[in-house]
């Protein structure tokens, strides 16, 4: 009789166990559920690496997020799942929400991503190994390889511009094919971002002048959401950009820790994984409206917008 109290005990507390481990398990898949779901999509360049810091770190699950970063090959890809509101926001350049803002799609800047100092810039006009162009002066009347109507031929021009120079500029617009024509001389002179800039010059090209060597912040990437996006979920940007902040501060406190994430996530190429610098990213703030001036005037200039869109109808503050 003993015997048979002592196994209902045993099995009144198995049944015990079950049902605790049961309810902890059904919290979890519960607070997972309702975390704020949010798609962002990528491309493996420098400017996005706080967002992988900030989901190693665990800073957006902090928050209450719970972020798919979504990696893309090409800007059209990401863009065209952005205006399809496949993903929910993306890091891109302030050139490319005017236009597609232009175009119709409701798209909000909801912070700087780099360029706030000059220094943050990631462009540079190059000259290729044969050529005989030393300054940015011997560029005039010369030809320079660009992607035409995007932010590289803005910094190509906002250059030209403030050195008074002229210079023809010829459209090639995959980036790897532009800098393997310098490299090989089959052009005088491109821009490039980096890291293939640096690339560049270990195959013997020359820097003639950087976006990071002007007086002023030339180009700058940004955070955008959907505005449908934010307006469901009004909180959202505010929890996010705090995830992020995070992963800045933790970057910048150390940014050697985390160079391999870095080399990967950047796709920075072997010959530069242990020299390339880490960028200091800026704090989480607004894009500056003399910023944006800059670019859509310009857009203006080259009409591709056929309006002036106010910075208050693309900045969500």
């Amino acid at each position: 009789m003993v015997e048979v109290k002592s196994v209902k005990k045993i099995l009144l507390a198995v049944l015990l166990i079950s049902i605790f481990f049961t309810g902890c398990a059904e919290n979890e898949v519960q607070e997972e559920q309702e975390k704020l779901k949010i798609k962002f999509g990528v491309l493996p360049i420098e400017d996005t690496f706080p967002l992988f810091v900030a989901e190693e770190e665990g800073y957006f699950d902090k928050y209450g997020l719970n972020v798919e970063i979504i990696n893309f090959q090409s800007a059209l890809e990401r863009d065209s799942a952005l205006t399809a509101k496949e993903i929910d926001g993306v890091i891109t350049d302030p050139l490319a929400v005017i236009l597609l803002n232009n175009s119709g799609y409701n798209l909000k800047i909801v912070s700087i991503g780099l360029g706030m100092t000059p220094e943050e810039g990631v462009f540079a006009l190059l000259a290729s190994p044969v050529s005989s162009i030393q300054t940015v002066h011997d560029l005039e009347g010369r030809k320079i390889a660009v992607s035409s109507n995007t932010i590289i031929e803005y910094v190509t021009d906002v250059i030209l511009n403030e050195n008074n120079v002229t210079a023809e500029k010829e459209n090639v617009k995959s980036i790897p094919i532009r800098m393997q024509m310098l490299t090989e001389n089959k052009i005088e002179a491109a821009t490039l971002p980096e890291p293939l800039a640096s690339l560049a010059v270990l195959k013997g090209a020359r820097v003639i002048v950087a976006d990071s060597e002007m007086r002023r912040s030339v180009t700058q990437t940004v955070i955008v959401f959907n505005a449908e996006f934010i307006e469901n979920n009004p909180n959202a940007i505010e929890k996010f950009l705090s995830a992020y902040g995070d992963a800045v501060a933790k970057i910048n406190s150390d940014p050697e820790v985390y160079r391999g994430l870095f080399v990967e996530k950047a796709r920075i190429p072997e010959s530069l994984a242990e020299t390339y610098s880490i960028p200091h990213y800026p704090e989480p703030q607004p894009y500056p409206e003399e910023f944006y001036n800059d670019v859509v005037d310009w857009a203006l200039s080259k009409e591709l917008i056929d309006r002036r869109i106010p910075y208050e109808e693309v900045n969500h503050d």
